[in-house]
C-alpha cells in the first residue's frame, strides 16, 4: 500500500542532480578531446602528383592557394592577382616569414602559378615552395611489399 508523505518526508525527497551534471561534463570533455578540425578553405584544389617530395613544416609560413580557374587564396582570404604582391609584403613583414608555399591544382594553367610566384618575389619572398600530393597508388605498393 501506498503510505502519504507527512511533514518531514516530503522535505527530504529531494532529486539529487549530482551524478547527472557529472554525467553530461564526461560527454563534454569526450566530444571535445575526439573532435576533429579542419581547416577550411574557400576553394577546392586537387593537388598533382609528385614521385619524390619533402613534408614541410608550415608554422609560421605564407601559404598562397591557386584553383584550376586562377583565383587566388593568401592564408584563407580571397585576392585578386594584382593585390597578391601588396598583400604578400604586409604579411611578410607582419609574420617575418619569407617562406611562401604554394599550393596550385594539378589543372592550374602554368601561367597563373609564375605569375604569382612573380609577385611573391616582387614582395620580397626569398623562398617558394610547391606544394604536391603524394602518389596514392605508389604508396599502397609500397606499404603491400
Amino acid at each position: 500500500m501506498a503510505r502519504k508523505l507527512q511533514g518531514n518526508d516530503a522535505k527530504n525527497n529531494e532529486l539529487n542532480l549530482t551524478p547527472l551534471i557529472d554525467a553530461v561534463f564526461l560527454l563534454l570533455v569526450f566530444f571535445m578531446v575526439t573532435s576533429v578540425f579542419v581547416k577550411a578553405t574557400q576553394l577546392k584544389v586537387e593537388l598533382p602528383i609528385a614521385a619524390n617530395y619533402d613534408k614541410i613544416d608550415q608554422e609560421k609560413k605564407l601559404n598562397l592557394l591557386i584553383s584550376a580557374e586562377g583565383q587566388l587564396e593568401f592564408n584563407s582570404q580571397l585576392v585578386s592577382m594584382g593585390q597578391l604582391a601588396s598583400v604578400l609584403e604586409d604579411e611578410r613583414l607582419r609574420s617575418g616569414s619569407s617562406t611562401l608555399i604554394v599550393t596550385a591544382d594539378a589543372q592550374t594553367p602554368h601561367g597563373y602559378v609564375l605569375d604569382a610566384m612573380e609577385m611573391a618575389v616582387m614582395a620580397g619572398v626569398s623562398k617558394i615552395d610547391l606544394e604536391t600530393g603524394e602518389d596514392k597508388a605508389a604508396s599502397r605498393a609500397a606499404t603491400k611489399e
